[in-house]
């Protein structure tokens, strides 16, 4: 089974890049490993290929697209395959005085330094080897010192170990990042980017897919992270229409993601963003399954509205901080259709937690997974879970909804051996814990359960968010962790569902939206959406609400 990679703007690249590194940080290449419930078939996401010079290379399956200015030391083409260089300055038919501006190139931080070393120390050892070309084999050798990378990390390249395939990133050449006078920050923008001829943004995008679905031998679907509060939401909403008109026969997961904070809080720039949230969640709720990740706490964006998190220290300014909670979840969830071992499919996925009609869908994530002891598990699971999707505190519902449990980094088997003489007359682990699962959400909650006995890896350059009582190993401590220690790896729990918190979120937005009056926002009309479409998106959202609270009503 393979799934194509689309992540479009640029916190979509940002919580990429932690993505594509956790993937990474969890590969095995022992070719005498026998398969198990642990094992995760990366075929699935990424791709083998060869260099110019007949290396082999093990690369994403990804199309990442992102505006001009935003890619910091990274080539455009990466460095696989082509080697960048500095054009010479032709003097030919010039006989006039020449001047010579330079720029400031950016520098490389600490990480980006040492996997440089790195790599050139196994330069030499690769002309006798034919290693696949991917840092997971650098990384093993970087050092192990604690550093810090909040005030070094300005582009989602800074802390960016995976190799990207030449196809794989799309700059936007018409629009600068972080450009205040010109800014893409409109749902609309996207739209008339897509459509302009001059930029043939669309073919571009069109190519690239294609590109990596001819070389798949089983394709099945389709990732799509995108920026949903910006241009980007606009261009993801006509790759969502080629997606469907192409690909009819393939799955596409539709990720939205918002960062947790705004450059400026004004009317204009927050009730910007809702329209562009809501006219992205309406394209993509009717075109299949949608699952937003946000740590902001409210789908109308006010400055300090944001998640928290009782043994999570992050800074919500940073994207590098905000982006690793949200792939965490995101390369968690996912689990149950990258194993070797009793995969579901990602069309199994995505119609079994819908149920063909409800298509907004939440993540919960407890990170890190507290297991204070049995009594965590029978009575307490659900409450560790913190919604990952705005406006998601829950009214009390008897719909019944089916989810999807993964837990990472602990023993399920141990976990039953220790259960309670109550539940002596389960059979399996699995029975138990969708047994606890049930009893807790009053019986609404219909759980299937994903264990993995690994737990997620954090070791650099992921961020250090984590509270003082986190060990090395994720454990919570009764005394703090040493200042020169990092936590390398955490247990973590997270709920996938279209349940309470889902129905609460939709209704917020069904709620907001219907009081925003577009033509208080006139940027948002002059860069092409017309009232019409707004009146047919605020329609589809509370078309959407109505679904799941109609079930509660029809439940009671």
């Amino acid at each position: 089974m393979s799934i194509i990679t689309l992540q479009c703007g640029n916190y979509a690249n940002y919580v990429g890049s932690h993505f594509w590194n956790l993937q990474e940080s969890g590969f095995e290449y022992e070719t005498n490993k026998q398969v198990g419930p642990d094992c995760v078939d990366n075929d699935v996401l990424y791709r083998e290929g060869f260099t110019l010079d007949k290396q082999s290379t093990y690369t994403p399956r990804l199309v990442a697209i992102d505006l001009k200015g935003s890619l910091g030391t990274l080539p455009e083409l990466g460095d696989l395959y082509h080697k960048p260089s500095i054009p010479k300055l032709s003097t030919l038919n010039w006989y006039g005085k020449g001047e010579i501006l330079k720029e400031e190139p950016p520098r490389l931080n600490q990480f980006l330094q040492e996997l440089r070393e790195t790599e050139q120390e196994n330069s030499e050892k690769e002309e006798d080897d034919e290693e696949i070309l991917t840092v997971k084999t650098k990384s093993k050798q970087i050092k192990s010192a604690v550093y810090n990378l909040d005030k070094d990390v300005h582009y989602w390249s800074d802390y960016l170990y995976a190799r990207y395939h030449p196809k794989s990133v799309l700059v936007v050449e018409s629009f600068q990042h972080e450009n205040t006078t010109h800014p893409f920050d409109i749902f609309g923008l996207g739209h008339q980017l897509w459509i302009d001829q001059h930029q043939d943004v669309g073919s571009e995008v069109e190519d690239r897919i294609r590109f990596f679905a001819e070389e798949s031998d089983n394709l099945k679907g389709f990732h799509l992270l995108a920026d949903s509060q910006s241009g980007f939401g606009g261009l993801a909403g006509r790759i969502t229409d080629l997606l469907t008109d192409d690909y009819s026969s393939k799955s596409t997961l539709n990720i939205p993601v918002i960062p947790p904070t705004l450059g400026k809080y004004t009317f204009h720039t927050c009730g910007s963003a809702l329209a562009s949230n809501t006219l992205t969640l309406a394209r993509f709720l009717d075109n299949g399954l949608t699952t937003p990740l946000s740590l902001l706490s409210d789908w109308f964006p006010l400055q300090g509205r944001n998640m928290s998190f009782e043994f999570l220290k992050f800074n919500a300014e940073l994207h590098y901080h905000s982006s690793s909670i949200l792939a965490t979840a995101l390369d968690t969830s996912t689990l149950v259709y990258r194993k070797k071992e009793k995969s579901a499919s990602i069309a199994d996925v995505i119609s079994g937690l819908s149920q063909g009609h409800q298509n907004l869908a939440v993540i919960s994530s407890s990170l890190p997974f507290n297991l204070t002891g049995i009594e965590s598990i029978e009575k307490d699971l659900l409450s560790e879970l913190t919604p990952l999707i705005p406006a998601s505190s829950p009214t009390h519902s008897n719909r019944s909804y089916p989810a999807l449990l993964t837990l990472r980094g602990i023993l399920k088997s141990a976990i039953f051996k220790n259960r309670s003489s109550k539940y002596n007359g389960i059979s399996t682990p699995d029975e138990y814990l969708e047994y606890c699962v049930r009893e807790q959400s009053s019986r609404s909650c219909i759980p299937r359960i994903c264990a993995f006995s690994k737990p997620i890896r954090t070791c650099k350059p992921f961020p250090h968010i984590f509270d003082p009582r986190v060990s090395v190993d994720g454990n919570i401590l009764g005394k703090q962790r040493s200042e020169n220690d990092g936590v390398s790896c955490v247990p973590l729990l997270n709920s996938w569902n279209t349940g309470p918190s889902a129905a609460a979120s939709l209704a917020n937005l069904s709620s907001k939206c219907g009081k925003l009056n577009i033509s208080r926002l006139p940027r948002m009309l002059e860069c092409g959406t017309e009232e019409v479409d707004w009146r047919e998106a605020v329609e589809t959202i509370n078309t959407m609400a109505e679904r799941y609270h109609d079930q509660d009503h029809d439940m009671n």
